[in-house]
């Protein structure tokens, strides 16, 4: 809360430079016109708005027994989505004593789902109602909406529960929203009992809560009953959209149903539906992936003349299809096209650049691209740098790979390595003999309070048995068992072998038994 003190506003309204060109303000009337006028057309005159606010409350223009002027500020910016700013202006009613209208309470409440606090959003209800406001439905599905998109839905239910105790009836739009809260954290078995409640609440499900319903069940690849709730709809006498169509034909393609996904793709165009960018790389990212350039290339040239260009989603598709089938060099050529056509490729597009380089053995390549993709603005992820890092290991640069890795631990703007980057490094170190390095890096991830996987312990145990440090290897071999990691053939093959070696016979053959 300190962050949106009264210092922060000098600073905001020093960065504008508007004090010394401020209009004159002579009536607590002329300071509302003003933000009033800012209240219908709020983008262009932020800083003015919130220059004269504060100028008005420093200068004991805006008295504390008037609110009109501060709610309408609030209102606005939280309109214009500036909700930090919103939040501020709020707090600096609250000091000065100026009464907050439930608008701006509900500002609130959009602040705090916006920087994903949904649990102080459910606080301002109190707040609400201590002021002698009346909740009400809008209000309360944004806070279910916020605690849905930060994956905390089964609070979202317990708020849901309890709307009918302060006298709000929830919406169709309030079960929508539980029903794709439910959907996304795949609780699609509730998602259902939901559904039914809706019946019996006498709410009839409409197109969002079926399209909902099909792509979180497509995506689970339970296309049966994707099928069913299709059926649902057409008895129930709803028009089916791109979005559903696009749910059941991305499902089918991604199981491996290409032909039932191109015949809802045919049943759309016959029934006037218009396909969309996404519906045509759904169909372009399996054709691809299967080589049937003859068709991508059909495809393409379909969706082009229908006004449906390309998008970084497409090109993704037939770029990942061209590294998989050995087709490096036009996969080039179809990335200088993408930019071309001032196609910004994504993070998804520039990883699939990176790991197809990567396995055709073009590492510098790929290490290209990483530069291209920085400059660009994207932020390579923890994906881009683990790929990375095994491109440089199985081409036998140990030297580049542990140049990369400090390069990510010192950058503080960088991602934060998980247990396959540290994987990496420990393999190529035990592979080059370094085995001290190798462990001190093991307890760094370990410090970092990343737990080792099946792959770390079986590196360093082969690496141990291999330099007659057997007691290292059972000190590790305990650290993986503590941590509940299941040893697999690998692992026994290693020690057995090792141990052998080390003439530890019994050992051995213990380890057979086991």
């Amino acid at each position: 809360m300190q962050r949106c003190s009264s210092g922060m506003w000098s600073s905001q309204v020093s960065k504008t430079r508007f004090f010394s060109s401020l209009p004159s303000i002579t009536s607590l009337t002329n300071v509302e016109s003003q933000l009033r006028a800012f209240w219908k057309d709020p983008d262009p005159k932020i800083s003015d708005a919130i220059s004269i606010f504060h100028h008005a409350i420093h200068s004991n223009r805006l008295p504390s027994g008037s609110a009109a002027a501060g709610n309408f500020l609030v209102d606005a910016l939280s309109r214009s989505k500036n909700y930090e700013l919103a939040f501020s202006v709020y707090t600096m009613m609250t000091k000065v004593g100026i009464f907050t209208s439930f608008v701006s309470l509900s500002c609130l409440v959009s602040y705090f789902v916006s920087t994903r606090k949904p649990e102080l959003a459910r606080g301002v209800f109190g707040l609400v109602l201590k002021r002698g406001f009346q909740l009400n439905e809008c209000v309360m599905n944004l806070a279910l909406k916020g605690f849905c998109s930060n994956g905390e839905v089964d609070k979202a239910i317990e708020l849901f529960d309890v709307m009918g105790r302060h006298f709000v009836t929830p919406s169709i739009r309030s079960y929508n929203i539980l029903v794709d809260g439910l959907c996304k954290a795949e609780k699609l078995k509730e998602a259902v009992e939901l559904l039914v409640d809706m019946e019996m609440s006498d709410f009839e499900p409409d197109m969002v809560t079926y399209s909902t319903l099909i792509n979180g069940f497509c995506k689970q690849g339970r296309m049966d009953e994707g099928m069913g709730f299709l059926k649902e709809m057409r008895q129930k006498g709803l028009e089916m959209d791109v979005f559903v169509y696009g749910a059941l034909i991305n499902g089918f393609c991604a199981n491996g149903s290409f032909d039932r996904g191109k015949q809802l793709f045919d049943e759309m165009l016959n029934n006037g539906i218009s396909p969309n960018v996404v519906t045509y790389s759904c169909l372009i990212n399996f054709l691809s992936k299967t080589g049937k350039w003859k068709e991508v290339s059909l495809m393409v040239n379909d969706m082009t003349q229908c006004g449906v260009p390309p998008d970084a989603v497409t090109y993704t598709g037939i770029l990942d299809g061209l590294f998989k089938n050995g087709m490096a060099t036009i996969a080039m050529g179809i990335f200088s096209l993408m930019l071309s056509k001032g196609k910004e490729p994504n993070n998804v597009t520039y990883n699939v650049m990176i790991d197809g380089l990567c396995k055709e053995g073009l590492v510098d390549d790929a290490l290209k691209i990483l530069e291209m993709m920085k400059a660009k603005g994207v932020k390579p992820d923890v994906i881009t740098y683990n790929t990375l890092l095994m491109g440089l290991f199985c081409d036998g640069k140990v030297d580049e790979v542990m140049k990369l890795f400090s390069k990510i631990r010192n950058d503080v703007n960088s991602v934060e390595p998980d247990v396959i980057t540290y994987n990496m490094v420990i393999l190529g170190l035990c592979k080059e003999g370094n085995l001290d390095q190798a462990m001190e890096i093991y307890h760094t991830m370990i410090e970092s309070g990343i737990s080792g996987s099946l792959c770390t312990y079986n590196t360093l145990i082969d690496k141990c048995l291999q330099e007659g440090i057997a007691d290292k290897a059972l000190e590790f071999w305990r650290h993986a068992v503590d941590l509940g990691v299941i040893p697999n053939s690998v692992t026994y093959g290693v020690m057995i072998n090792g141990f052998c070696k080390n003439q530890m016979l019994r050992v051995a053959k213990g380890l057979l038994v086991k």
